[in-house]
């Protein structure tokens, strides 16, 4: 820990400091902007020592104004992890335009729970975690099976007793929880401050039973943490083909899951972890816009959300996007993991070419379909085929073909011979 012997001297003697936290802490592992007051964006930075396997100790946050100048550090009380992201929140309503930061480090891979901090910068000298250690161990207080039940007590005092999703069996014993696995920032109650969404999973033998969601809202007066909407969903078993909901680890990053569990509903949505931060950036504002739509759904208790990664290599990324209740509509994302941009489909196929509507026609199997003067907009490749949709009275109607059929009009030979 030796980051956080030097941090506290930073007011007194910040020069000479900078340089050592640097040497301390030598990779940018995520970088936002955050406003710390209505005429005053800072870029904040998250640094620390990357291992060969991916894993980040001494952890430090640094805040630089528009000159790069330092003005302040601190180390968050995480010992480390991995893909490591900052968000900008705001957690109280007011006239003050001052955000905090979110600083998550997932302690595993994708599957595992993660360390979640938000910080306080309204006093740079004394940097504050309004939400720490103790929050982000969760909402589960203790969990064990016995008889075929499920036995869970809660943050709040409530006990509840659970009988498993059909199909599981739990054995008697313990369960696992960990920490908290997701916490998502959002304005519920259009008050001007966010609420946290926390999502804790409940396991036995690395098998999932229950997902455990609250709101968390802090009291700007007294600084507690109040938790409002308490709930347990228990999880049907999964084949080990249906990947809707998985993250994904590929050449460019990772995609991380973030999911919110409410009475009635649920959502879960990709984030993007990289090593190359700017590229990390730009993916997540594109996630975030492709997300945005389907997420207001679930906000407002429409509709659930939940993605499938289709194909991610070092060619292309897409990632379906799911929306609904009892009836689901997609939306295709597709993109260049090395640049971050949109692929669209007239870079995949050369779509003035006379000769491809009509063989697509002849190949299409989906008899609700016909294409006559154009191809849809939305499409997405998974392994080595293509698969176009178009939304035909509320149905989205999805036609697949080979992409070895199609090879005279690929424009992307690459795109051939998938591996992911």
């Amino acid at each position: 820990m030796k980051i956080k012997l030097m941090v506290q001297g930073l007011a007194c003697s910040g020069v000479f400091l900078c340089s050592a936290l640097a040497a301390a802490a030598d990779t940018l592992l995520a970088q936002v902007p955050l406003q710390l007051a209505a005429e005053q964006t800072v870029t904040a930075e998250l640094w620390g020592d990357r291992l060969p396997n991916g894993y980040a100790n001494d952890l430090l946050v640094m805040l630089k104004d528009k000159d790069k100048k330092l003005l302040t550090a601190y180390a968050p009380s995480i010992k480390g992890g991995y893909n490591c992201q900052l968000q900008p929140v705001k957690l109280w309503a007011g006239k003050s335009a001052r955000q905090q930061l979110l600083v998550s480090a997932g302690q595993g891979d994708w599957r595992a729970p993660g360390e979640y901090r938000v910080l306080s910068f309204a006093n740079k000298k004394k940097v504050r975690e309004v939400f720490g250690a103790a929050e982000s161990m969760g909402l589960v207080t203790q969990a064990y099976a016995k008889d075929g039940k499920m036995h869970v007590a809660l943050i709040d005092g409530n006990k509840s007793d659970l009988i498993p999703a059909a199909g599981c069996e739990v054995a008697d014993g313990k369960l696992e929880y960990g920490g908290i696995f997701s916490l998502v920032a959002h304005d519920v109650d259009d008050d001007g401050a966010d609420e946290l969404l926390g999502c804790q999973q409940l396991l036995q033998h690395k098998q999932p039973l229950a997902d455990v969601g609250a709101i968390w809202k802090q009291d700007k007066k007294t600084k507690e943490w109040k938790q409002f909407s308490l709930t347990i969903m228990t999880l049907a078993p999964t084949p080990k083909d249906n990947t809707v909901n998985d993250g994904k680890d590929f050449a460019a990053g990772t995609l991380l899951v973030r999911k919110m569990v409410v009475p009635g509903g649920e959502a879960t949505f990709p984030v993007f972890a990289s090593k190359d931060v700017e590229l990390q950036n730009k993916m997540n504002k594109l996630l975030q816009e492709e997300c945005q739509e389907y997420l207001e759904h679930f906000y407002k208790g429409e509709a659930d959300m939940a993605f499938k990664v289709m194909r991610a290599d070092e060619q292309i990324l897409s990632v379906q996007l799911i929306s609904g209740k009892s009836r689901f509509i997609h939306h295709q994302l597709n993109v260049n993991p090395k640049t971050g941009e949109k692929i669209r489909l007239d870079e995949v196929l050369n779509v003035k070419d006379k000769d491809l509507l009509p063989l697509l026609n002849v190949l299409n199997t989906n008899k609700n379909v016909v294409y006559k003067d154009k191809l849809p907009d939305e499409w997405y490749i998974e392994g080595d085929n293509l698969f176009l949709m178009q939304r035909t009275d509320g149905v989205d109607q999805v036609s697949g073909f080979a992409l070895g059929n199609l090879h005279k009009f690929l424009l992307k030979k690459e795109l051939l011979n998938s591996k992911s």
